[in-house]
């Protein structure tokens, strides 16, 4: 393999996740009847991708006093700024199920998995993303249902007590599986394809107990530039914030991305409650363009 065919095919394995997902969703539309009694499957998937994404992650040797300030701004844009600044554009935007689907996934905790792996590709520092997105899910099972109430404002009823068990299951389980299974019995080759296998079963089943060919192509067009000015002014802001904090690319990398990239697994969990096609598409659009956008800015910096 020659260095432009190994260029290629370092790129292509950044988006494989992507890959999956978009694999999925075609899956999903074509044949969706095998999908529609999968609904069993998709905590535990859930709690498996949990564990994935926090397996291997050491905490050794981290400065927690000097990451702390860092932590707290990553917290407060991704449950605080980004959702309640998110959700007022949003307003004059979207309408209906598309509005509840874009509440979802602004509400959801850290992507534990993506975090941290574009923090390493672009060079970041990956303890500081680690230990971020660890905060976040922690947090989540208080901070997500309280945010997404919030956000709804009693438009929407909304299965609080049912969400807040949900949250707490998939956290706890993926914290459980990760204390109890030791690492010498599971290679993380094989954890890396099981997570992969999950991504694609939890998408495919989400799209397939929906009808996804009623979906508006005007309002998808709308949502998908909604996401990209959203992640995109959320990158501007991280950057305005690290140059009042003077600190350097290695953290303002970490911090963005601990505070833009959603959750997939978890929101849509919460989305499952709504059986609506358009939520569903949202966060699965949501979660495709915000990969994307990591690339790019993994490959910039």
């Amino acid at each position: 393999m020659n260095g432009t065919q190994a260029w290629f095919v370092a790129r292509a394995r950044r988006f494989e996740n992507v890959g999956l997902v978009l694999a999925a969703v075609v899956l999903g539309v074509a044949v969706p009847e095998p999908g529609r009694y999968a609904d069993v499957l998709v905590t535990p998937l859930v709690i498996f991708l949990i564990y994935g994404s926090l397996r291997g992650i050491t905490l050794t040797d981290v400065e927690y006093g000097s990451y702390g300030l860092v932590i707290l701004c990553s917290l407060a844009v991704s449950y605080l700024v980004l959702p309640f600044g998110g959700i007022r554009v949003a307003n004059a935007l979207l309408s209906g199920d598309a509005l509840i689907g874009m509440a979802i996934m602004l509400a959801a905790p850290t992507t534990a998995g993506s975090a941290i792996i574009w923090t390493r590709l672009a060079g970041g520092d990956s303890k500081l993303a680690a230990f971020a997105s660890i905060s976040s899910l922690g947090v989540a099972p208080l901070l997500t249902p309280a945010v997404l109430s919030a956000l709804l404002d009693r438009r929407v009823v909304m299965p609080i007590e049912t969400m807040v068990v949900d949250l707490l299951v998939i956290v706890g389980g993926g914290v459980a599986l990760l204390i109890t299974i030791p690492d010498r019995l599971v290679s993380e080759r094989l954890v890396d394809r099981g997570s992969g296998v999950a991504i694609l079963l939890l998408i495919y089943s989400s799209i397939a107990s929906v009808d996804v060919r009623a979906i508006d192509p005007a309002s998808f067009g709308t949502v998908s530039l909604f996401v990209l000015f959203l992640l995109g002014g959320g990158f501007v802001l991280v950057r305005a914030i690290s140059n009042v904090m003077g600190i350097d690319r290695s953290t303002y990398l970490p911090f963005f991305f601990t505070g833009g990239l959603k959750n997939l697994g978890i929101a849509l969990v919460i989305a499952f409650t709504y059986r609506s096609a358009m939520v569903v598409v949202v966060i699965v659009t949501y979660y495709v363009l915000q990969q994307l956008v990591g690339a790019v800015i993994a490959d910039v910096a």
